[in-house]
């Protein structure tokens, strides 16, 4: 069963491994730079200076690799977007106080992604039909592990 597994994503080409690369490496600054925000500035006027420079970046990203036209990409928006810029400073926000809060860096998006993770297993089941396999209940009860032994 390993061994199946981990050749399915041997065999994984660079193209596909490129995202996941993206997201990690994003995903570490992320942290690190949220654990340095200046602990005197309010946390969401923080984050109208970064949703404003990703803002900017998002729209000369789009004008380089677009060949469609603004207003008609902005017709296709949905409901689902406007829920994630809402969603987003939720997470945002969260991370920035609970490391105001004095969560270690490293615990503190650890716990927090393994809760998501396991959260997600039962979403993915209830609402797209995603099996859940005994391998699966065996990792989240591991996951559950780790976050008892990572506070002891």
């Amino acid at each position: 069963m390993y061994e199946k597994g981990f050749m399915r994503l041997v065999k994984m080409n660079v193209n596909s491994l490129m995202p996941l690369l993206v997201v990690v490496i994003c995903n570490v600054c992320y942290h690190l730079a949220s654990k340095n925000m200046s602990n005197t500035a309010n946390p969401f006027i923080g984050l109208v200076a970064t949703y404003g420079v990703a803002c900017l970046i998002g729209i000369i990203t789009f004008l380089i690799t677009s060949k469609s036209n603004l207003i008609m990409e902005i017709s296709s928006i949905n409901i689902s977007n406007i829920l994630l810029g809402l969603l987003v400073v939720g997470i945002e926000g969260g991370y920035i106080i609970m490391y105001r809060l004095g969560w270690e860096i490293s615990k503190g998006s650890l716990i927090s992604n393994i809760c998501v993770a396991i959260l997600l297993i039962i979403a993915g089941s209830l609402f797209f039909k995603e099996v859940f396999t005994i391998q699966k209940a065996i990792g989240v009860v591991i996951c559950i592990i780790g976050i008892f032994l990572m506070n002891k």
